[in-house]
């Protein structure tokens, strides 16, 4: 069963800052926690060509604030559109490189941004919670209607790396290398409570709303608060690593 695609996603104003990325529709998916939801979409960003045996595929998880536009984040071993593979880290002209969007992102993956198709309204804060292995679950269903085979090499920073670990689980013959960066294999209490800091700032903001905020374009004002508070606690992360 070959999946829907689309090229834009009219409810969500987000994704439109993501150039020439497509968007799959999985008919329905089921989280870990028992909640199913339906017409899920699934934002990629593909670069390189497919190769006949669909085996030469570079996977790039995206880290948490990131998009799937992996050239804008990775230049230096990217380059910038038009892209200057050729000779660079990740090679498009050697691997069939896909960058695929994680759920909770406002770049056009499922999120509380996306309609529920059930209601014709937004999900907001009754989006389930997804976890890692409902993104990697996701993503490999998107992979699978693609007909890939198998992954060359899988690579990814921070969350991305924890996708990487993820990964793993479908087996050497799936997937050839890992490559793991800056992530554990699951997160301690120290970072754990550093990031719920961070939620917690935004819960505090008072226009957050509970998650109920109105993202019409003549009224929605982020605010700056808990991105305050947030700078705030980074800047304190950082200058205790260089400590």
């Amino acid at each position: 069963m070959s999946f829907e695609r689309r090229t834009a996603q009219p409810e969500n104003p987000f994704s439109r800052l993501v150039p020439d990325q497509t968007i799959a529709i999985v008919p329905e998916f089921t989280f870990e926690s028992g909640y199913t939801i339906r017409q899920v979409p699934v934002a990629y960003k593909t670069w390189g060509v497919l190769n006949e045996a669909r085996d030469n595929v570079m996977l790039i998880c995206h880290p948490l604030t990131r998009s799937v536009n992996v050239e804008d984040w990775w230049v230096n071993i990217m380059g910038r559109c038009p892209l200057e593979g050729k000779g660079k880290t990740i090679d498009e002209t050697k691997f069939f490189i896909i960058c695929l969007n994680v759920m909770g992102s406002p770049y056009g993956t499922a999120s509380p941004l996306t309609l529920n198709p059930e209601t014709g309204t937004r999900y907001g804060p009754e989006f389930p919670l997804a976890t890692i292995r409902d993104d990697v679950r996701l993503h490999k269903m998107v992979l699978d209607e693609m007909g890939i085979k198998s992954i060359a090499i899988c690579i990814g920073g921070s969350m991305a790396g924890m996708q990487v670990f993820e990964w793993a689980f479908y087996g050497p013959e799936y997937i050839k290398l890992l490559v793991p960066i800056s992530a554990p294999c699951k997160g301690s209490a120290w970072s754990i409570s550093w990031t719920e800091s961070q939620r917690q700032s935004i819960f505090a903001d008072p226009k957050y709303l509970d998650g109920y905020y109105a993202l019409d374009n003549a009224t929605f004002k982020p605010s700056r608060q808990w991105l305050s508070n947030a700078n705030i606690w980074s800047n304190y992360f950082t200058g205790s690593i260089r400590c």
